[in-house]
Formats: structure tokens, C-alpha cells, sequence
């Protein structure tokens, strides 16, 4: 019985067939936008954002907002809930062998424009890593007024810059997500 693409979960695919990312984690208290490029193979697999073991996002998060206290996959998802932290990835669906963000390919963007329209007190986006933040150039670019900040990948294939150092620098977050309008340039 053929099945309609939409109605399929998002999966490991073998090459050509295109790759779907998660629905946002998104609400009326969510302040800022942490957008990935797209969720990796064991991401796909286990349904969950950043579900790579490796990868440091759910680490980090849990330093900075939980007390190094280790929590299931619902209690991080509450977690960045309470904390007003939104999550989503740049793309909706793509091609790519493997997990690397270079192999990505055939890529249609989700709507960012529209989240932000739906959840109006988002006022800054987190791009995680290059990818994320070259794509969030080239698709929103001209037609996102909120700023962006690109902050280093907390994937494990970003290995040269030292956890301390990802943490520190993802810090930013949480001080934009407890302000209720971007704090002011320096």
C-alpha cells in the first residue's frame, strides 16, 4: 500500500530520499530561537532534537539551566519550555548521506518567517554552527528582521573548540531568553 510522503516519520533515508526535520518546540513564553541546520541520523532515528549522545547541546543546556542534574528526553523538552528557549531546524527537508552538514543537499527550507509571526515575542535567533547560520542567510536573509547570532556547533564533529570553551560561548542564550526584548549593543 503506497504511503503518502507527509505521513511518514522523518528517518535515516538512503541517498535521494529527502530527510524531514521535527515540528518546532515553540509557545507563546518562547524568547529566543535555537535553530539547528537539520537533525542527524540518530536524531531522525530516535525522534528527538539533538539525540546524538555526542553532540553537546543537551549537556550543555543541563549546565546552564539544570545543575549538571541529568533529565529524560520530555523533561529537556519541558526544560527549554520553561526557560523560553524555542527550538527548530533551519531546514525542513534535504538530501544527505550520512550525518556531516557538507553532505547536505536538495534543500527546502521550513518557514521561519512564519514562526516568528506565530510566537511574536521571539526577538533573537541562536543559528547552531555554520551551516545553520550559511542557510539562515540564504533563505531569510533579506526577509528576518530578528537578529541572528551564530554561535559554534555542538556537534561532536566540531571537536576542535573545547566543551568549556562551546559552553561559555552558549551562555548568550540564556540571558537572551530571561530578557523580554534583546538587550541593547555594545
Amino acid at each position: 500500500m503506497p504511503h503518502d510522503r507527509a505521513t511518514l516519520p522523518p528517518r535515516l533515508a538512503p541517498a535521494g530520499d529527502l530527510l524531514r526535520s521535527f515540528k518546532p518546540l515553540a509557545d507563546a513564553r518562547s524568547r529566543v530561537l535555537v535553530l539547528g541546520t537539520m537533525p542527524g541520523p540518530e536524531a531522525l532515528r530516535r525522534q528527538q532534537y539533538y539525540g546524538f549522545p555526542g553532540n553537546h547541546f543537551w549537556r550543555i543546556m543541563r549546565d546552564l539551566l539544570a545543575g549538571g542534574r541529568e533529565l529524560a528526553y520530555p523533561e529537556r523538552l519541558d526544560l527549554m519550555r520553561r526557560n523560553r528557549i524555542a527550538l527548530w531546524d533551519v531546514l525542513e527537508s534535504c538530501e544527505r548521506v550520512g550525518a556531516a552538514d557538507s553532505s547536505i543537499s536538495n534543500t527546502t527550507p521550513n518557514d521561519v518567517p512564519g514562526l516568528l509571526a506565530r510566537h511574536p515575542g521571539i526577538h533573537t535567533i541562536f543559528c547552531n554552527g555554520t551551516t545553520s547560520a550559511r542557510l539562515f542567510g540564504k533563505f531569510f536573509g533579506a526577509s528576518v528582521a530578528t537578529p541572528m547570532i551564530a554561535l559554534p556547533s555542538t556537534s561532536p564533529a566540531h571537536a576542535a573548540m573545547p566543551y568549556a570553551r562551546k559552553r561559555e560561548l552558549w551562555s548568550i542564550v540564556i540571558g537572551h531568553a530571561r530578557s523580554g526584548r534583546p538587550p541593547k549593543s555594545k
